[in-house]
Order: structure tokens, then sequence, then C-alpha cells
């Protein structure tokens, strides 16, 4: 994990070291997520982000018009459809603190040649670094990875905070992989998984509608907000995390420095149902947890700081 300070400046001061997202393949999988596991243990807040090959269903009429039920129809629609690509992980101390070590996990199952896709899309993923060929070489098997995350502490855990940008396709893709399956028929059901595997979300999307002036996509806010992109290139899962969670720290600091952000939490931009009480989890989406794990989850290390459980937000985010 990165050390705590670089070697000293001109002036003599101490600068942090350039923050390097860690590239997952299926070679080094398993030593990379012995990484993760430990660093759920200090690092419990995580930004998450996703590439995937775009989308090949369209609304009939304008997405404004579009319910969120009709919204979620259309995101499991193309999410059934496509493979995703990339997952990008970011982990932090607490929500004020940098990130501290970010993972880019390269996925194999997309082949261009003889999956659906937006052309589109796909061009500019290319265009963003990202080498397609590589990916069905060398890349992560999604069942193996489905089977790494269920037992790495990061799902299934109410001790880990998610933020996010705009996630309801990401969740989408990280539901379905996590299932095994087509996504749940109904939107409820679909937010009943997100709550289960996930707990307490951030959609920074949905937290800028309490934030006068901010609009647009991630890379326009964070320009707004003077956020730099510390690691990677746009279009790129691991780079996106990174960015998703300094515009988070951002946010927080400049427009909820007194009231916190606990009334945003658990929403996902564009599926909001604000009339709607959380409905119960489902009981068996998180059976595959060892009782071992869930002990060590009792019992944490002197460095640990526990965060509150689902529905419930930490204290630093007031």
């Amino acid at each position: 994990m990165p050390s705590e300070h670089a070697a000293a400046g001109p002036a003599g001061m101490k600068k942090k070291p350039a923050l390097q997202v860690r590239q997952v393949w299926a070679d080094n999988v398993e030593q990379e997520f012995r990484l993760i596991r430990a660093a759920v243990e200090h690092f419990p807040y995580v930004s998450m982000d996703t590439e995937f090959p775009g989308v090949i269903h369209r609304p009939a009429k304008h997405p404004a018009a579009l319910t969120a039920a009709e919204r979620y129809a259309l995101i499991k629609s193309n999410v059934d459809a496509l493979h995703l690509i990339q997952v990008g992980l970011t982990f932090a101390a607490s929500p004020a603190s940098p990130p501290a070590l970010a993972f880019e996990i390269n996925l194999r199952e997309f082949d261009p040649r003889v999956h659906r896709h937006a052309p589109d899309s796909v061009r500019l993923l290319a265009d963003s670094g990202l080498d397609l060929a590589a990916h069905r070489a060398r890349g992560v098997d999604a069942r193996s990875l489905a089977a790494l995350l269920m037992s790495s502490g990061l799902v299934c855990n109410p001790e880990v905070v998610w933020v996010t940008f705009h996630s309801a396709y990401d969740f989408g893709y990280l539901v379905k992989l996590l299932m095994g399956r087509k996504l749940p028929k109904t939107m409820a059901e679909f937010l009943k998984y997100v709550r289960v595997y996930f707990g307490e979300v951030y959609d920074v999307k949905h937290v800028m509608r309490r934030c006068g002036g901010l609009y647009g996509g991630l890379e326009r806010v964070a320009a707004a907000l003077e956020v730099e992109r510390a690691a990677g290139r746009c279009h790129q899962a691991g780079s996106d995390s990174v960015l998703t969670w300094d515009t988070f720290r951002r946010i927080r600091q400049l427009y909820f420095a007194k009231e916190g952000v606990e009334g945003c939490a658990g929403v996902l931009f564009g599926l909001e149902l604000d009339d709607a009480k959380p409905a119960p989890a489902p009981a068996a989406a998180c059976a595959l947890r060892g009782s071992a794990k869930r002990e060590k989850r009792n019992s944490p290390s002197p460095m640990y700081r526990p965060v509150p459980l689902v529905h419930r937000v930490a204290p630093e985010l007031k």
C-alpha cells in the first residue's frame, strides 16, 4: 500500500507519492484480492465505476419523460444483453481522506466480434486506452470475479460505504455478476439486492441535486469544482473511480460542511422512489459468506474504524 510520504521536494517539503491504479488480470487476480481484503479492513470507504460496451436498447420517448420503473426496465434490457468490461475500485480511510489505493479489474467475456455492443462506445473505450484483445487473452473470468468479491469483505458488509457517480448501470452489472443471472424483473427487487450487497450507497449524481449550479457528467462536475484527475485517463474504470471519490470529497466539503449528506444515502440517480419505504433485503443473497469471515468482521483490528449499519450514515459524513 502507498507509503505516507515521498522524498522531500526542492523546498524540503514532503509530498505524497502519485496514486497508481493497480491493474488486475487473470494472472495476478488472487494476489490483488489479497490486497483488497486487507484494504477493506483499514479503508472502508470505496468508490466504484465500471466500463461496459454502451447501450443497444433506447427508449421510445425522451429519457426525461421516463418513470423510474421505465428507466429500470431500460437498464435491465441493456445489462441483460451486454457484458461487463472493467470494474474500478478506490479505497479511502474516511470521507475526508484522499484515495489510498485503486484497482482496475479487467474482465475477459466481451468480444466485439461476436457480442452485441454500441460501436461508438467501444471505439471510445479503445481510444481511451482499453486493449480489448488483451482483455480476451488475459482478463479475469466473470464467475471467478464474483466469487472473489463475495469473499473479499467488500459486499454484504455493512461496514463498507460505497460512493459512485450516476451508477444505476454500474450496480446493474455488479448485481448481475454477483447473482450469476439476469437482473430481477422489478426495480423494487433490484434495489433490494443493491441494498443487501452494497449497503450504504452515495450516488454523487443524486447528491448534486442539493448543490446549486452543479450539473452534467463526471468530467464536467470535476472541472467545475477544480478537481484534477489524480491517475489514469477518462473512460478507464480505475481512473474514473478515483475521480469520483475526489469529486465526492470536494462536494461534501463545499456543500455539506454543516448538515451532512445523510439525506442523500441509498438513492440511485434516475431510480428515485421518494415515497417508498425500504423493503426487506433478500435473505439468501449473501449466503456464500462463511462464518469465519463474519467472525473476523466482528473482531476489528486496533486500526480499524467501524462504520454504522445500513440505513445509517457514518458520523464523519455529517
